[in-house]
């Protein structure tokens, strides 16, 4: 249904393939943008792992188990020609653009609630834009914002773990006596 209404016009397609294709990196922009103006400038590469590193280890994931799965498409399934161009015929599940932006999205919103429900509302776009360009089921945008929620979740304990084992005069927001 998602594909039908995408493909009614070259307007839906274009808009649909912005979405899936060119918003994503919009999105990574204007998050590592956002940082920029929160965060001191000290603070910055500390920050930029913390909401970009979980996103790229559970999309490397999302690959892994694009190949061990061998999903099909819709775009072989239901014989469409998609409106998004896809490199492989059967990496259907999990979306790994769901799953990165999801950890992006959910990474912010361990930094702060509200900015972090804007950035998984752009993941939601993204994910089901990938749907109507007819390269994903909606299982598959789904699962990868589960799987992508739950490792930035996974992700942010490991780094408070790892911010507890820190000596507290290392921790960027202790000052120390002089």
């Amino acid at each position: 249904m998602l594909f039908q209404l995408a493909t009614t016009n070259s307007w839906t397609q274009q808009f649909t393939v912005f979405l899936g294709v060119q918003l994503p990196y919009v999105v990574c922009a204007v998050a590592a943008l956002y940082e920029w103006f929160v965060r001191a400038h000290h603070e910055m590469p500390r920050s930029l792992v913390r909401i970009f590193l979980p996103g790229i280890v559970v999309w490397r994931f999302a690959w892994v188990l694009k190949a061990w799965l061998f999903v099909a498409r819709p775009i072989l399934v239901l014989g469409i020609v998609p409106i998004i161009a896809v490199s492989d015929q059967n990496g259907a599940f999990p979306s790994a653009h769901s799953t990165f932006f999801s950890a992006m999205a959910v990474s912010i919103f361990f930094r702060n609630r509200r900015a972090g429900g804007l950035f998984f509302c752009a993941a939601l776009v993204v994910a089901f834009a990938r749907v109507a360009g007819g390269v994903h089921w909606p299982s598959d945008a789904v699962g990868g914002l589960v799987l992508g929620a739950a490792g930035a979740v996974l992700g942010q304990l490991g780094f408070r773990w790892y911010d507890s084992l820190a000596p507290a005069s290392a921790l960027p927001h202790n000052k120390t006596a002089g």
